[in-house]
């Protein structure tokens, strides 16, 4: 079974004094579907306007635009279901150029303490949501900075079926020894190096030391870094799936085979 360090005993959610069902995990009573769905949709909104913001500022105020359209509306998307099969992990390039990053694991218990090691609104946004959700994040340090991160969702954490939405439209079923892990992300100017083997590395063997047998994930089908992150570490890629979205409406198919 899952466990260890940051596996976040797998403990039943207890009452409060009115009976009402209480996370000892995220620290909030839990919420109607409907109340978490409401409050979901406004995180969702905060964090894409601080995102918004920041492309604006970064980059332009039409790069902006272009991207925000982008993340919800888009038709025949194909994405690349993936998993990796930790009893057999390959342990990818050796770097050794490395001395001066810093593993670390971003949970409920120490988010506000890393908070500011995010430099940006939105991630410290997207930090308190997910780590309020029951989700948790590995992370690489340089320099008291928060420079990559990649987000995971376990049985033990999560007390939700599917232990994340994006389960559904992938077709993919969790077992208790799964985790699936999202949202990478790598500062710009820290891509093209060795962050991202750095990261995904010592989060997958954080995940097989703490007794999980098989992680799951996604990636775009023309994002060719992505392809080869996840070659290089031995995952087994699943049937495409196509996806379209119209705001917060998604639907996917599989993808025939040749196609």
């Amino acid at each position: 079974m899952g466990g260890g360090d940051h596996d976040h005993a797998r403990t039943e959610g207890v009452g409060d004094e009115t009976g009402r069902a209480f996370c000892p995990i995220c620290q909030h009573q839990s919420e109607p579907d409907h109340l978490q769905g409401t409050r979901a949709m406004l995180n969702s909104v905060r964090i894409k306007w601080n995102q918004f913001l920041e492309v604006a500022k970064e980059q332009s105020p039409r790069q902006a635009v272009v991207k925000s359209i982008d993340s919800y509306l888009h038709l025949n998307r194909i994405v690349v279901p993936v998993y990796n099969d930790l009893l057999s992990m390959k342990q990818g390039a050796k770097a050794d150029d490395t001395g001066s990053l810093e593993f670390l694991v971003i949970d409920a218990a120490n988010a506000a303490s890393v908070c500011g090691m995010n430099k940006t609104v939105s991630r410290r946004l997207k930090e308190a949501y997910n780590t309020g959700s029951g989700y948790y994040a590995y992370a690489v340090v340089s320099k008291g900075e928060i420079i990559g991160d990649i987000w995971c969702a376990t049985p033990g954490n999560v007390r939700r079926d599917p232990i994340h939405p994006d389960l559904t439209w992938l077709g993919i079923e969790c077992g208790e020894d799964d985790a699936y892990m999202f949202d990478l992300y790598v500062a710009p100017d820290s891509r093209g190096k060795v962050v991202t083997s750095y990261l995904l590395g010592n989060a997958l063997r954080h995940l097989k030391e703490s007794g999980y047998k098989r992680a799951y994930g996604f990636y775009d089908n023309n994002n060719l870094p992505a392809l080869w992150i996840h070659r290089l570490f031995g995952y087994t890629e699943l049937a495409k799936r196509k996806v379209s979205r119209v705001l917060l409406y998604k639907k996917s198919e599989v993808v025939a085979s040749g196609s």
